[in-house]
């Protein structure tokens, strides 16, 4: 007899009714258990019920809005993954959900594909965690799944991958095809509110396979003044 493997289960929490139900159509066609909550105190109740495996959160809410769901989780011993989904597509706001907890960020209006691929990385992500030596990672690196363009040293492109976590030090990429140890690279990525991309070069410390593709280590080098200033604020503490 087959096997049976459980849907994950996601809660989507989000105060506009037709917003809702749209999310929540999205990833049950998808495969996933969903549930809903209006705001964030349900939303907090129906956590404490049954942990999901991710939330997906509006931010902007009347009562509790989800940045009091992300202070509340971030207090938590193992808070589950949240996807933040919102219609504030600024520099602000994204820098600060980051530095709450959040482990993605997705702009309304959105595509339907990007809402159900961002859950899926980060529903991996947080299945899998690699338990990376202590000495591969220089720096303790918040968790941000940010697509990113990985190009070579004379910023050739070369591939699209996904940054799973960063430091001041370095960050984890994920990419189908592997990296040498020692490569220098760059990565590249776009910060909701800004018009360029922020690009940060790195050499590669450590490689892992993974279960599509491999994890790759990078020790950033030669960060500019304004590059270290941005990295600061997006992980430095909350309040």
């Amino acid at each position: 007899m087959a096997e049976t493997t459980t849907p994950k289960r996601i809660l989507v929490v989000d105060d506009e009714e037709d917003v809702q139900i749209l999310i929540r159509r999205i990833l049950s066609d998808a495969g996933y258990a969903v549930d809903s909550a209006s705001d964030g105190q349900e939303a907090l109740e129906k956590i404490d019920e049954r942990r999901p495996d991710l939330v997906v959160l509006d931010l902007m809410m009347p009562g509790l809005d989800g940045w009091g769901v992300l202070e509340n989780l971030r207090k938590r011993p193992d808070p589950p993954p949240v996807v933040v989904v919102t219609a504030l597509a600024d520099y602000q706001a994204f820098t600060r959900g980051v530095r709450e907890g959040a482990a993605a960020y997705v702009c309304k209006p959105f595509h339907f594909a990007e809402l159900v691929a961002t859950c899926q990385k980060v529903l991996l992500a947080s299945a899998s965690r690699l338990q990376v030596a202590a000495e591969l990672r220089l720096e303790p690196r918040r968790r941000l799944m940010v697509e990113v363009q990985v190009l070579s040293q004379e910023s050739r492109p070369m591939a699209l991958g996904e940054l799973v976590n960063l430091s001041m030090g370095g960050a984890q990429v994920d990419m189908g095809a592997a990296l040498d140890l020692g490569e220098r690279v760059r990565i590249a990525f776009t910060i909701p509110g800004s018009r360029l991309p922020l690009g940060l070069e790195g050499r590669v410390q450590w490689r892992l396979a993974a279960q599509k593709g491999f994890c790759h280590g990078l020790v950033f080098l030669s960060l500019s003044a304004d590059q270290e200033r941005y990295l600061r604020e997006l992980l430095r503490p909350p309040a």
